[in-house]
């Protein structure tokens, strides 16, 4: 009778503590995604970060602008050369104006290609400057949301994309416009908030 009574009360613990596990089983993980390539979206964009670009690329206009004006003038230099070695037959070809006119456009292609570096290394100092606080608030505020909002996990489907990893998208997961318009009410931190002029 003891050894029935054991068993009968181990079954009703056992039964127990199953109970409580399987109330205590989390339940399954929330996941959304954001399309990050909208945050720069002219229309339904984060505005501090479309701030933060138009701020950049004010900046680098006049190195743009030097750097159109050189590529101009190249490929004048190239419309020249080919208009002076294409003469009628019977016309002489003047070959020492054709070799200035060469020399001329290497030292302009050479003008370019250190100006263009100059130029890469300006976007990429400017980036830090005007997107990194931008884009370590943007940070935050995902943590923020994800915590509000009772998300485990919210993948960038856009850094997925590029990566070529997406097999399959829900895109009842695409919580991208709701986070914009979340990120956009939120009040002024020190990230870059002000329009550019």
């Amino acid at each position: 009778m003891k050894r029935i009574s054991t068993v009968g009360v181990s079954l009703v613990f056992a039964a127990i503590f199953a109970v409580t596990a399987f109330a205590q089983t989390p339940p399954a993980a929330k996941i959304g995604w954001i399309d990050t390539g909208m945050f720069a979206d002219d229309k339904e964009g984060v505005t501090k970060y479309m701030n933060a670009l138009k701020a950049l690329d004010a900046e680098m206009k006049p190195r743009v602008t030097e750097l159109q004006g050189i590529q101009t003038r190249i490929q004048n230099i190239a419309k020249e050369i080919s208009t002076m070695t294409n003469t009628p037959a019977g016309v002489p070809v003047n070959n020492t104006a054709i070799a200035a006119k060469q020399e001329e456009g290497q030292k302009l292609q050479r003008d370019f290609e250190y100006k263009k570096k100059e130029y890469d290394a300006a976007v990429e100092s400017g980036q830090g400057k005007h997107l990194g606080p931008v884009s370590a608030d943007i940070s935050k505020a995902i943590q923020d949301f994800a915590k509000q909002k009772g998300y485990s996990v919210i993948l960038d489907i856009d850094k997925l994309g590029q990566a070529g990893v997406i097999l399959a998208l829900d895109q009842t997961a695409n919580i991208t416009k709701e986070f914009i318009t979340f990120y956009n009410a939120r009040p002024a931190t020190t990230a870059t908030t002000a329009t550019p002029r």
